[in-house]
């Protein structure tokens, strides 16, 4: 009879020992695999951007000007018959999203009053604002950066009206789309009806004046008592609605408002701002270690978050005249 030779058994401090490396290893692993989704999201984030780079060069190519911050592009009233929006909506056609824009197509005045003539048909990003045949309760995938915390699928509902509203992770220069006084101070929003043309318009360099920055897509301030949303097809609403604030919503950086934190060196982009800490008048991103942007020239930048203040506000004006600091 042949003797069987009995199997060892772990013992518990064996399996202790091995569920400890397990946990090590999980430990080690988890991070690195944050880190590739984040560089992951991070190319997304500059693709998208680097589109609407291409698209804005090709809208100033095709029609001799940039879109405005909001209003008629092109041309700079109704009699130019063709679409009123914001430049977000003008850009639809550049990315690919022709169907949507032609969507828009309405006869008589928009919410806003504007009206190219009687039953003259135009394209209005304002149409059916509040109802379902609203063109701005669309989440546009590029306009979604895939690290914005706030994103939450593109969408933001209205806590005044329960409007449904889509987002952007992304805002324009308003220096640079909008019309402001001079000098650029707070409250000096000369006219949303900007007709920048590149390279006319950029005396600073169109590699050294940003065309697009991140914004979340909604920012939340406890001591400043606003919770606004970054909305690509935002309509300004009259005074009487939103308190009065209806530029908070508009997706733009840089544009003179009564928050006071949106104008000059103190609008220093904001990284990875969190929930009730975040300033709505204010560039900001979810990456770690700096923000991307888009220059006139079309290209995307990385500016890193120990950028100073000053080198940043130089980086926005378009005309100011300024050098660019070393950590441009």
């Amino acid at each position: 009879m042949c003797n069987s030779a009995k199997r060892p058994a772990f013992t518990l401090i064996e399996l202790l020992v091995v569920i400890a490396i397990i946990a090590i290893l999980l430990c080690l692993l988890i991070p690195a695999i944050q880190k590739v989704r984040e560089a992951a999201a991070r190319i997304q984030c500059a693709n998208n951007m680097k589109q609407f780079g291409l698209a804005a060069h090709n809208c100033n190519d095709t029609l001799g000007c940039l879109p405005p911050s909001l209003g008629w592009y092109p041309g700079t009233g109704p009699a130019s018959n063709t679409g009123w929006g914001s430049v977000f909506f003008h850009l639809l056609p550049y990315l690919e999203q022709g169907n949507l824009y032609k969507s828009a197509v309405t006869i008589g005045p928009n919410p806003m009053g504007e009206n190219p003539g009687p039953n003259q048909p135009y394209y209005s990003s304002a149409t059916g604002v509040g109802t379902a045949n609203f063109i701005g309760a669309n989440a546009i995938k590029v306009y979604v950066c895939p690290s914005d915390p706030s994103a939450s699928g593109g969408l933001y509902t209205d806590v005044l009206f329960n409007y449904q509203w889509a987002t952007s992770s992304y805002a324009g220069n308003f220096l640079v789309f909008g019309v402001v006084g001079n000098p650029v101070q707070v409250n000096t929003v000369g006219n949303y009806q900007g007709v920048s043309s590149i390279p006319a318009s950029f005396p600073d360099g169109t590699s050294n004046t940003i065309l697009f920055a991140e914004r979340y897509a909604v920012c939340v301030s406890t001591t400043m008592d606003l919770s606004r949303a970054n909305l690509w097809d935002c309509w300004l609403p009259p005074a009487n609605l939103y308190g009065g604030v209806g530029h908070d919503y508009l997706p733009y950086f840089a544009q003179p408002t009564s928050d006071g934190n949106a104008i000059g060196p103190i609008s220093l982009f904001q990284v990875q701002p969190t929930f009730g800490n975040c300033d709505p008048s204010r560039a900001s991103t979810a990456h770690t270690g700096g923000m991307q942007v888009v220059l006139a020239d079309g290209s995307v930048r990385m500016l890193s978050a120990g950028m100073s203040a000053t080198t940043w506000w130089a980086a926005v004006t378009p005309a100011g005249g300024e050098v660019l600091g070393n950590d441009w």
